[in-house]
């Protein structure tokens, strides 16, 4: 089964081009920067329209049209990648770093210093200093100074990307869920139809004389707790819609969507598994942001280095007019490293050097037993589904439908018959929760493979399918 990537940069490039100027054009050309760094990793984009410029600010034009349709995981997914603002201040926060670059890279000005004095003695004419000063040294060291800024900008460029990477993960996730509880909802539902059935069929035998007393108050019983039941699992089901109305960024009139498939029953065609954790390792962003990371360190101390090292200069022009004539000349001035020379900064980036350098072996380990562990929860839990679709779920279905003949041929009670109910639909619910255990790890593995490992729910999902926090409402229709 094919899986559709999560993310598209080809709507974003404009979404957050602001007005015109410096700005605008940075933001946009660091945003396509990002754009880059997942074609050089064979990316497939999300087809998504793109705002004029002039309007960023205003809703995506897709957006409407993906609303007014029912949703599904890829439809939340192109959502979020446009509307999201946590997404958009991520992509701001790169304008910060190459704010910092664009400073890195400016030539030190220049001071003019000028002095007007007079004699007490009237006869004296006006006398004037005037002098230029220019530090050699921040001339000097700005291309270290930049390299160290511009590092710092891949670094944040590759942080931004991984993000983007989390906020479709959560998109797709949440949506998950949502169709989860929808499925176990409408399980719910028809359990309390069942018993609403079987409670009327108990007031008429009861009427005749057929069925004592504690048959009834047993049927009625289970027609409360079903009631109640259902009422749980739509406040669940409101719960899973406000999170994906987070996750995506809306709010109003935008929450009217709806959803109509089912989670779908695991693929039937193996997944492909051939050196996974190499191409989990190779893609990673969070590797290749602390490699970044450590190239910054490694010219932060190299600056530190040079800069202790290199004896503070400055030079200057200097004019003097004694009312009669011009004194011109330069000086230069020397500063001695000859007590700090940086020690601790240099300490300080080594340290930094070596602390990215033990993470990055760390992470390296981890991401391997994550792909593991994801590889590992795709399998189990899709063998768990198709057994529960084809094995248990037939088996309670029509161990269900036999005790209700018995019951019709007054063979077995009443009790027997709510039994092998509450069986059906606990199973079903088992079943549900464990599609949505097995497409979260999918989408886990999903997104390992595409670079990022950080912030995943391998673990079993969240609600177990036999005990709910209460509630009421309803669902289906929006808020």
């Amino acid at each position: 089964m094919k899986t559709t990537p999560f993310f598209s940069f080809s709507a974003l490039a404009l979404l957050f081009g602001l007005t015109a100027g410096c700005a605008s054009s940075t933001l946009s050309a660091d945003v396509r920067e990002v754009d880059d760094i997942f074609a050089a990793r064979n990316r497939r984009d999300l087809a998504v329209a793109v705002p004029d410029e002039d309007d960023w600010e205003k809703t995506a034009d897709e957006v409407p049209k993906l609303l007014s349709k029912p949703l599904d995981a890829d439809a939340a997914v192109r959502i979020a990648l446009v509307h999201n603002r946590d997404l958009r201040a991520a992509f701001y926060e790169i304008g910060i770093a190459r704010g910092q670059f664009v400073q890195a890279g400016l030539l030190p000005n220049p001071e003019i210093e000028l002095d007007l004095r007079r004699s007490t003695d009237p006869a004296q004419p006006l006398q004037a200093d005037i002098g230029l000063e220019y530090n050699v040294s921040a001339l000097l060291l700005l291309p270290l100074r930049k390299g160290v800024a511009e590092a710092e900008l891949s670094a944040e460029r590759l942080r931004v990307a991984g993000e983007v990477l989390d906020t479709a993960y959560r998109a797709r996730t949440a949506f998950y869920t949502v169709q989860a509880r929808r499925q176990e909802l409408d399980l719910r539902a028809r359990a309390l139809t069942a018993f609403q059935a079987g409670y009327a069929a108990a007031e008429e035998l009861h009427r005749v004389g057929n069925i004592p007393d504690v048959d009834l108050a047993t049927q009625r019983a289970a027609v409360e707790s079903a009631r109640i039941d259902v009422a749980e699992a739509e406040n669940l089901l409101l719960d899973a819609r406000e999170n994906l109305n987070a996750t995506l960024g809306l709010s109003g009139a935008q929450t009217r969507w709806t959803v109509e498939a089912p989670l779908l029953d695991p693929p039937a065609d193996a997944l492909p598994t051939e050196q996974l954790e190499k191409r989990a390792v190779e893609a990673s962003f969070e590797l290749a942001e602390l490699e970044a990371r450590m190239q910054v360190a490694s010219r932060r101390a190299g600056l530190a280095r040079t800069e202790g090292n290199l004896p503070h200069l400055s030079g200057g022009f200097h004019g003097e007019h004694d009312g009669f004539s011009w004194e011109i000349g330069g000086h230069v001035t020397v500063g001695l490293p000859v007590f700090d020379r940086n020690q601790g900064r240099v300490m300080s980036a080594r340290s930094e050097f070596g602390a990215q350098r033990e993470r990055y072996a760390a992470t390296a380990t981890a991401l391997r037993a994550t792909v593991r562990s994801a590889l590992n929860r795709v399998e189990s839990t899709g063998r768990r589904a198709r057994h529960y679709r084809q094995v248990v779920l037939p088996a309670r279905e029509k161990a269900l439908a036999e005790t209700l003949l018995q019951y019709n041929a007054m063979q077995v009670s009443v009790f027997q018959v709510l039994e092998s109910q509450r069986q059906v639909t606990q199973t079903g619910m088992a079943y549900v929760e464990t599609l949505l255990a097995y497409w979260n790890a999918r989408a886990a593995l999903d997104q390992i493979i595409a670079g990022r490992h950080r912030g995943l729910a391998l673990g079993p999902s969240g609600a177990a399918s036999t005990s709910m926090p209460s509630g009421g409402g309803s669902a289906e229709a929006g808020h």
